[in-house]
């Protein structure tokens, strides 16, 4: 699974978030989660959501997913969900000479490949104040 965007730890969970006039909001789509103030909104399968204030958090954080290659490193640009493939993207030109990567955009050259021949790496950056918090 790759996962990309912004997440929080509450209740030693964690949860995707995200905020709306400066309201944090925890998503899942665990029904259990209705227990513990989470509301459904939209139909059946919709996500549940549950308004938090930052204070409550353990943690917040941005997750954004890459990969190595041969030393060098690309941005997860996306994955076709039916095919398993991955678009692979960096800007370094020095990929040119060894790996078979396309041009792609202005300076940067993709590759594609199937997801089970990567090792996808994360990057976690603390968000909404846990950059100045220490472990």
């Amino acid at each position: 699974m790759i996962r990309r965007g912004r997440f929080a730890r509450w209740n030693e969970k964690e949860y995707e978030i995200s905020s709306r006039n400066k309201q944090i909001y925890l998503s899942t789509t665990d029904s259990s989660e209705l227990q513990n103030g989470f509301t459904q909104m939209g139909g059946p399968t919709a996500s549940l959501l549950r308004a938090v204030d930052v204070n409550e958090l353990d943690d917040a954080y941005e997750i954004v997913p890459y990969a190595i290659l041969d030393g060098h490193r690309f941005a997860i640009e996306g994955i076709d969900p039916q095919t398993s493939m991955v678009k692979l993207v960096t800007n370094n030109a020095f990929t040119l000479k060894k790996l078979k990567v396309h041009p792609y955009g202005s300076d940067e050259y993709m590759i594609e490949l199937p997801l089970h021949s990567i090792t996808v790496e994360e990057d976690r950056i603390p968000i909404l104040g846990f950059e100045n918090r220490f472990v």
